[in-house]
């Protein structure tokens, strides 16, 4: 148990550098309010055509998939996909460390769905260390000031759908590797995302802003992409990992120390390199964003001790 949750919480470090190159790529990249699009094939189309053969590596090309995990993995790869876009919309407007609070919501809703599918239970300590996280998730994004509420709470309820599309997505991929080989769910999954990626060529919108993309700002996009890829590819396994280990629920709790790094390296960045970063410090919020992340940790510590 000890080293699955050694593994979320490297993960979660992962997905903290992973959420500012998100957050930069949207905002610092492209002005032209095109940069999700882009984001998005660059998540399907070149994650699955850059990946696929490192798996396939890894597999030693043994890539034998039962239906149920074949089915699962597609699925779980479109809703994957619908959770980044939602999450990405969310980003573009607020700060990664207000977003990354949000996302501890996937928790619950993992609860309720591995309750529901493998007939997992938390103790009443877990469940109130849960609902801890939620409340900081619900304070984080009240403005206190009154001036962004309405943004603030639009962001909340893009994420909520994120996280309950995030944690659907861990549960089929869940089911998938309870019925084959981890590695060869890993190189499906890759699979699914080209072919995810390939339609979403076919559409205009998304073909015609790629390729401007790739003009204009290629070397950034094609460099930042494919290292921001590969730590979400290595994030997401090591929980997909750490699944099959602990209660799905407890795995992804786990995850709330991302809402520490994403904090110390927004703050860090925004001193140190203040042309790539843009994380509100002012008093008022630091202390909002610091209480909220204080909270998380409290619903850590209820959950685990």
């Amino acid at each position: 148990m000890t080293i699955a949750i050694m593994m979320t919480i490297f993960s979660a470090i992962l997905w903290g550098a992973s959420t500012h190159i998100d957050k930069f790529l949207i905002n610092g990249v492209d002005e032209s309010g095109s940069s999700i699009k882009t984001l998005l094939v660059f998540s399907t189309f070149i994650a699955g055509l850059v990946f696929s053969p490192i798996w396939l590596i890894i597999c030693n090309f043994s890539i034998s998939i039962s239906a149920i995990s074949l089915i699962s993995i597609f699925i779980s790869a479109i809703i994957y996909i619908l959770a980044t876009y939602f999450y990405f919309i969310a980003l573009d407007k607020n700060d990664a460390s207000i977003v990354i609070v949000m996302f501890q919501m996937i928790p619950v809703f993992s609860y309720i769905l591995a309750l529901v599918f493998f007939k997992e239970s938390l103790t009443i300590r877990q469940i109130i260390g849960a609902l801890i996280i939620i409340f900081s998730a619900v304070i984080i994004s009240y403005d206190f000031e009154e001036k962004n509420n309405k943004k603030k709470f639009k962001a909340l309820a893009l994420m909520v759908f994120a996280s309950l599309l995030s944690a659907i997505y861990y549960i089929l991929f869940d089911i998938a590797i309870r019925n084959s080989q981890f590695n060869s769910c890993a190189f499906w999954f890759q699979i699914s995302l080209l072919v995810i990626g390939v339609i979403l060529l076919m559409f205009r919108n998304y073909r015609k802003t790629f390729i401007n993309a790739i003009k204009n700002n290629g070397k950034v996009y094609l460099s930042l992409n494919i290292l921001n890829e590969l730590l979400n590819i290595l994030a997401h396994l090591c929980v997909n990992f750490a699944n099959v280990t602990i209660p799905i629920a407890l795995a992804n709790i786990s995850n709330g120390f991302q809402t520490i790094f994403v904090f110390i390296l927004g703050a860090l960045g925004t001193k140190i390199l203040p042309k790539y970063f843009n994380e509100n410090l002012s008093k008022k919020v630091v202390i909002q964003k610091v209480s909220c992340i204080f909270l998380s940790i409290i619903g850590l510590i209820v959950m685990f001790y």
